[in-house]
């Protein structure tokens, strides 16, 4: 009972909505009384129907009889009119409610475009039809007017559909992804709709300022439109386009503005397909804008739960590792007894490929904090010869066992970098790894830097395989590598330089490669002197 109660005062609000608007549109200068370019009821019933449900359509034909009988229709050519008003408004929210990705709040590209082409260009004209057929048979329309009252019929549908649908919708459904402006740039975009209005449509009274062409005044109101749909969503754009057209309507309507310069019909009808462009096209930019703040959204919200994800499995995968390389120890030890020379071997195997996965793991958790910012820098002044220091140890183990000859080539003037000491450590000891991964045995690593122009250039060179041209640009790429498949020659997770090029930016530095094909690779980051 309370349902239906619910139901009866929500039909009987909208009939009542319905004759207030349909009078206020009646207002202005109607063709054949009956059809008039501004026309709200169309707006207010699509939007009740799409947020209340299309059971509501009794009040769209009850308010419709009402206010064509106030009018002076007779009952038959009321309940006519009524009737296509009915039909259109349902068949609107009909077909508005099976685009793919609907959303009430008109966020969605799809969701516009079926607002514009489906129901304010195609499902208007089942009341614009029917309802100037109504007149013709009831008497109340010569034939030499079918035309132009179907005309102004439709148009004021279309505006309604476009105008008043937009804003009742979007307001009363939340967004999908809140603008949260600071109020003040709300009530500077406020008063700059009023004072664009103004100029634009009152620039011909007496004391307001006038601006020098129409084209002027176009370009003032799109970017008063932009400003709204960039700084908040399809609200901003679809309100402040709202309140623009109004003011035009009153004002053309008084005889003032760009669109006064015939008679009354022809100044509204010039004024409301030029309102019909604005609209579509403030619905068209802020669904796009709204599309795309979404999709940023999402990316970010898979971003964080990509880092979670990753934070929780390098956990996980490093528990076990470090209990492998503690037995492995143990066993080197001989806690457990003396190792034949087999047994030595495979446990340097195992000892070998705990570190080198181990070492992939770092290197993607690095990258994940890299990436989500959750890895802070302290820039500082670093020694660069501190930093090589700290860098060579970590490799000696493979500059011995693949024979490297590993040089210097520091000037003598000391150089010192601004940078964060770990993050210089952890971006030279990327491309030194890379050196080495990439370099024959016997091969040479230069570790080098020099002075240039309040700028330190670090680079390490290798004499290794070297990069092809084609490949040089996706190096950065994360998890890139040069050789894919099973059966690939040189182990990694392809992070390297991803990891470098980012610890290089956040240190204000900029990471380059050059290399030749079968000659070697060098590998230059530049940053601040300190």
């Amino acid at each position: 009972m309370h349902a239906r109660l619910k139901d009866v005062l929500l039909i009987a609000g909208l009939a009542a909505a319905y004759i207030i608007a349909a009078r206020f549109g009646l207002s202005f200068d109607p063709v054949a009384r009956f059809a008039t370019l501004v026309w709200p009821p169309t707006g207010i019933a699509i939007a009740a129907l799409v947020i209340f449900g299309s059971r509501l359509w009794p009040g769209i034909f009850i308010g419709a009889i009402v206010a064509n009988m106030l009018t002076g229709a007779p009952w038959a050519v009321a309940i006519g009119i009524a009737i296509g008003n009915t039909l259109e408004a349902v068949a609107g929210v009909y077909v508005l409610r099976r685009v793919p990705g609907f959303t009430r709040s008109l966020e969605t590209f799809g969701t516009v475009l079926g607002l514009i082409v489906s129901v304010a260009l195609v499902c208007t004209t089942i009341s614009a039809t029917i309802g100037v057929a109504s007149l013709y048979l009831g008497h109340m329309v010569p034939a030499a007017q079918l035309r132009e009252t179907w005309q102004a019929w439709w148009i004021g549908d279309l505006i309604g559909a476009l105008m008043f649908a937009p804003i009742i919708l979007v307001w009363s459904t939340p967004s999908r992804v809140p603008c949260n402006q600071h109020w003040g740039e709300g009530v500077a975009l406020a008063v700059a709709v009023i004072a664009v209005s103004v100029v634009t449509f009152l620039g011909d009274a007496r004391g307001i300022p006038t601006l020098p062409s129409p084209f002027h005044q176009a370009a003032l109101t799109l970017a008063i439109i932009i400003w709204a749909a960039l700084r908040f969503g399809q609200r901003g754009a679809v309100t402040a386009t709202f309140f623009l057209s109004k003011f035009a309507v009153m004002a053309t309507a008084r005889d003032h503005g760009p669109f006064a310069v015939a008679d009354a019909h022809t100044n509204m009808l010039s004024l409301q397909t030029s309102m019909a462009i604005v609209a579509i096209t403030c619905l068209l930019l802020g669904a796009a804008l709204a599309e795309r703040r979404w999709a940023l959204t999402c990316a970010q919200q898979a971003n964080g739960a990509k880092t979670a994800f990753m934070n929780v499995m390098t956990h996980e995968l490093r528990t076990p590792l470090n209990a492998i390389s503690g037995y492995a120890q143990l066993l080197c030890s001989g806690d457990f007894g003396a190792l034949n020379p087999k047994q030595t071997d495979a446990l340097d195997h195992i000892q070998r490929s705990e570190k080198d996965l181990l070492a992939q793991i770092n290197a993607v958790l690095t990258f994940v904090r890299l990436e989500s910012g959750d890895n802070p820098l302290h820039p500082e002044a670093v020694p660069v010869a501190d930093a090589f220091d700290a860098v060579e140890p970590t490799i000696a183990p493979e500059v011995r066992s693949k024979h490297f000859v590993m040089q210097r080539e520091l000037p003598p003037v000391p150089l010192t970098v601004r940078a964060d000491r770990k993050g210089l450590q952890q971006l030279l000891m990327s491309l030194v790894s890379n050196a080495s991964k990439y370099t024959k045995d016997g091969g040479v690593i230069t570790l080098g830097a020099e002075q240039m122009d309040g700028r330190v250039r670090i680079w390490v060179k290798d004499t290794g395989v070297g990069i092809s041209h084609e490949m040089l640009d996706q190096v950065f790429e994360p998890f890139f590598q040069a050789e894919r498949g099973s059966t690939r020659r040189f182990a990694g997770v392809g992070l390297g330089l991803t990891i470098a090029r980012e610890l290089a930016r956040g240190m204000n530095g900029q990471l380059d490669i050059a290399s030749e094909e079968g000659t070697g690779t060098t590998a230059s980051v530049v940053l601040p002197a300190a």
